[in-house]
């Protein structure tokens, strides 16, 4: 195995844990505190009149069913992807709210929701990008020889 090959591996390994974490931390911490959530989602002007504890609850669904996706070398490419569209969603919503809404609720979980607005588009930028990195370079990384994600643990 050459050096460079192996170093590849390893950044796309901590890449896929990254984003395998994101998921986990931003699912559970929603979760942890569901009813600030939906309180949050209650003052978007874009869910006026919706259940919003059900839209809560399935974008958590989401989050958590990207997480398993990710997790599984079979369905991570699909997980990758799916990913990828949900911070493309986010993104264009916190765009949105930019243009559209003299309020801009912050329903994110954790820490993430101390970053700023303009930190929050950085950021989802970064992770769309890392997915799409994943999603394309998923079969030489599950598919190296004879090692896989679950070897190099």
């Amino acid at each position: 195995m050459n050096l460079i090959s192996n170093y590849y591996r390893q950044i796309l390994n901590f890449l896929h844990y990254l984003l395998f974490g994101l998921f986990a931390y931003a699912s559970f911490s929603k979760l942890s505190d569901f009813d600030v959530f939906v309180n949050n989602l209650d003052k978007s002007p874009f869910f006026t009149g919706l259940n919003t504890s059900l839209l809560a609850g399935l974008l958590i669904f989401g989050e958590l069913i990207i997480m398993i996706f990710i997790f599984f070398e079979k369905t991570s490419q699909l997980g990758y992807f799916l990913s990828f569209l949900l911070f493309l969603l986010f993104t264009g919503y916190i765009l949105l709210i930019f243009k559209f809404s003299p309020y801009i609720p912050c329903s994110c979980g954790g820490l993430i929701d101390k970053l700023s607005w303009g930190q929050h588009i950085y950021f989802n930028i970064l992770f769309m990008l890392i997915s799409i990195v994943l999603f394309f370079c998923a079969d030489k990384f599950q598919n190296d020889g004879a090692t896989t994600k679950k070897k190099m643990v």
